[in-house]
């Protein structure tokens, strides 16, 4: 060779200098080339490769230590530049800042989780005997649906955990309890009423008609639950006495003991909206294995659920397992019109700001109560039903920004509550991005870390960046764990399928985490480049209505 280093020459382990440098020069200390003795070495911490060429010396600062010169075989090396070491000089530090945004938001879950675990769920079984003695508000099970195919008979599923809790003692449950059915399906509510007729509680329902309009001009689910307000400020099924609307989706099961320990709850509380936790274990074997992945990192953000209905502000509320004081809804009402001329997608997140601009924090706390759901069947609905999510969250984002209410906010709520929002949004969307790369770069970042052990080389990152990525691997990781552990608890599994199913959750967490953040991505493009426009598409609740809505393209 007529010379063994060049300007810009990159070796493994080293960063080009600038074109400036002197021939031969390497980051991270300078390389001087000496025509005298014909050897060079290239110092890689612990261990120093040699080579030698026409003679050429290479001579290496290593900090305080003396100058070292090796002898080997000639090592060719080639003047161009090695384009994975660039790569990842650029992606490395991204990568490492995204992921710890990603690890701080993973690390405010296990907080929630590990410290206050008991405030998450109530465990203490209550009886009917214990409930006589309370003084009990009537409770009203509302459903509020499209009446989409297959959605009848989940609902009915859920109705009958309600009889079933009724049929314990009849007469006290049947003046206490009763379930409100608010659909667009004339079908769907004859159905409902001739099911129930003769049930130990009161069953109603209310068609929403065709030509009904808010005044706000509200659509979507918004304007049948604003329908179901208008007709109790109508003295509709009206109760004597303090009553609580419990919000259902139309799959969604609170079996009796969870029911029972919702009713001592609220006898005891003085707050009007309250949330509890949601698991996924409802027709767990029908979803794909991917969907079952997905829900299995939900759980685990219920634990910060907690925190934040706890502390009064609303990052975010979920339509179903909410709980509210009739009389605060009939006053607040769902009619939250539109934004840019189109409906709110998240009616529940718009509620949730409009509840807390209006009334202040000390409305909201965590009741504990669990409510099971069932996963999507197949990607597109999981896909379809987090996009939803987030563009719905964008909208309500947007709309509380322009509310005078929001702006007569101190600014310190003002910009926790959009920066919080904005956090929880970008993290998720930002997901994607890291876990197609992290596809990418971890297997050359294992390899090259595998061989810096063998070899007792200088790693490729210092070892507190090490830990601290093996520290948010693990979190995620254990997150999905946890969250699998809770959905198959209650899906009716033996104990060796159970454990088969945490295994094959956590196997393809990879994968099923980003078909899951691709939507938020998604979802976060379109919002960003202009797109307004929403539907309405309900998640398919049955195998059947799933693969229809698939070939239909909805």
């Amino acid at each position: 060779m007529s010379h063994l280093l060049g300007t810009g020459t990159v070796l493994p382990g080293y960063f080009p200098v600038a074109a400036s440098s002197p021939p031969g020069s390497l980051a991270p200390a300078p390389v001087t080339v000496d025509s005298a003795t014909g050897t060079g070495l290239v110092n890689k911490g612990k261990v120093h490769t040699a080579f030698s060429g026409n003679n050429a010396t290479l001579h290496q600062k290593y900090g305080p230590r003396a100058f070292q010169l090796l002898r080997c075989k000639q090592v060719e090396v080639s003047p161009t530049p090695d384009l994975l070491n660039s790569a990842l000089t650029v992606l490395g530090p991204f990568l490492f800042v995204a992921v710890s945004l990603i690890g701080v938001r993973m690390a405010v879950y296990w907080w929630s989780f590990i410290f206050f675990w008991r405030r998450f769920r109530l465990r203490d079984q209550v009886t009917t005997a214990e409930l006589r003695k309370l003084d009990v508000p009537f409770v009203k099970i509302q459903i509020t649906t499209r009446g989409s195919a297959g959605s009848t008979g989940v609902i009915l599923r859920g109705i009958r955990n309600v009889v079933e809790l009724a049929m314990e003692d009849p007469a006290f449950y049947g003046r206490l309890l009763s379930v409100e059915t608010i659909t667009e399906s004339a079908e769907q509510a004859a159905a409902v009423q001739e099911t129930f007729r003769d049930g130990p509680v009161g069953v109603d329902t209310l068609v929403v008609p065709a030509s009904y309009a808010t005044p706000a001009g509200t659509r979507l689910k918004a304007r049948g639950l604003h329908y179901a307000v208008e007709n109790r400020r109508g003295l509709w099924n009206r109760k004597p006495g303090r009553t609580f609307i419990v919000h259902y989706d139309e799959e969604s099961v609170m079996i009796p003991a969870e029911l029972r320990k919702l009713m001592k709850v609220l006898a005891g509380t003085d707050r009007k909206i309250l949330e509890g936790p949601i698991f996924y274990p409802l027709e767990y074997m029908r979803a794909g294995v991917l969907c079952r992945s997905m829900e299995a990192n939900r759980p685990i953000g219920c634990y910060e659920c907690r925190r934040v209905m706890e502390s009064g502000v609303p990052f975010h509320l979920h339509g179903s397992n909410l709980v509210v004081d009739e009389a605060l809804e009939n006053e607040l009402g769902w009619d939250i019109g539109c934004l840019d001329g189109e409906p709110f997608i998240a009616e529940d997140f718009v509620f949730g700001m409009n509840a807390f601009t209006r009334y202040g924090r000390e409305i909201f706390d965590w009741h504990g109560c669990l409510m099971l759901e069932q996963p999507p069947f197949s990607v597109r609905s999981a896909f379809r039903q987090r996009y939803r999510w987030i563009f719905g969250v964008l909208q309500g984002m947007t709309a509380a920004a322009r509310s005078p209410r929001f702006r007569a906010l101190p600014f310190k709520t003002r910009a926790g509550l959009l920066w919080g929002i904005r956090l929880r949004v970008g993290t998720f969307a930002g997901g994607a991005v890291v876990g197609v790369l992290s596809l990418l770069v971890v297997p050359v970042f294992a390899a090259r870390a595998l061989t810096a052990i063998i070899l007792e080389d200088t790693p490729l990152i210092p070892e507190f960046a090490s830990l601290w990525l093996a520290v948010i691997g693990a979190m995620w990781l254990g997150s999905v764990f946890v969250g699998a552990w809770h959905n198959v608890a209650d899906a009716g599994l033996d104990r060796w399928t159970r454990a088969a199913e945490i295994a094959r959750a956590v196997a393809v967490a990879p994968i099923a985490g980003i078909c899951e953040t691709s939507a938020a991505l998604r979802a976060v493009i379109a919002w960003a480049s202009g797109k307004r426009e929403v539907e309405w598409i309900p998640t398919p609740k049955t195998t059947q209505a799933d693969r229809a809505s698939t070939k239909g393209g909805h």
